[in-house]
């Protein structure tokens, strides 16, 4: 088993629905909501952590809006 060190990068796009934000991460394919737009971040790192078994400290991301299928990923 390989092992990864250092900061893992994913770009994460958010959009509005039924009162929440889902947030979409492409490079995992892969998704989560929150109701509250401030928990955003740390609830894609911990959906990251969980799903890649990367540490949460080594992961960071950048949330823009708009849709998956609008922006091109």
């Amino acid at each position: 088993m390989e092992t990864v060190t250092g900061a893992r990068h994913y770009e994460v796009v958010a959009w509005r629905a039924d009162r929440r934000l889902t947030l979409y991460v492409p490079g995992i394919e892969a998704s989560t909501t929150v109701d509250d737009p401030r928990a955003a971040e740390d609830a894609v790192r911990d959906l990251i952590a969980d799903l890649t078994g990367t540490d949460r400290g080594d992961i960071t991301c950048d949330i823009r809006l708009g849709r998956p299928w609008r922006s091109g990923i």
